[in-house]
């Protein structure tokens, strides 16, 4: 399982280049990792551009929602156990139910320490973020038909 922010990036660049890149941050060449991005973007419309930026920030929603949203899944995962052993069921529904709700807190687990401590995937985004918001502003500035002085 892959971050949401990392499987962006694979969208976006590749599976190859999101190796490549993790490799350079462990060697720390993150400014190799922005001028390839920028370089990659730089051939992009504007409106591609657009919807780039749309696709990160949905992103980065859906990682934060999941941090939020764990602390409920917890809440709700101790009181399914409670209420699982207080109501004192047989065995043969008691069991798999146990099993079942376990399964599917540990799958949510995952996906939390995935989102939350992907480091490496949160570094990539914010360089991406960065050559992404340059490329912007250098449209609208064009657009605008303003010097940059």
């Amino acid at each position: 399982m892959k971050s949401v922010l990392g499987k962006l990036i694979q969208q976006e660049f590749g599976r190859e280049r999101y190796v490549i890149y993790t490799k350079k941050l462990e060697k720390k060449e993150s400014m190799d990792i922005f001028c390839d991005i920028y370089e990659e973007l730089k051939e992009k419309s504007p409106a591609h551009l657009n919807q780039s930026l749309k696709k990160l920030l949905d992103s980065v929603q859906v990682s934060i929602h999941i941090s939020r949203n764990f602390i409920y899944i917890t809440i709700g995962y101790i009181l399914s156990l409670a209420l699982l052993l207080l109501f004192g069921l047989v065995w043969f529904i008691t069991y798999p139910a146990l099993a079942l709700i376990s399964i599917c807190y540990f799958y949510k687990l995952e996906e939390f320490v995935k989102n939350r401590y992907c480091d490496r995937d949160v570094r990539i985004v914010l360089i991406y973020k960065i050559a992404l918001f340059h490329l912007l502003e250098e449209t609208c500035l064009q657009k605008e038909s303003h010097e940059v002085y």
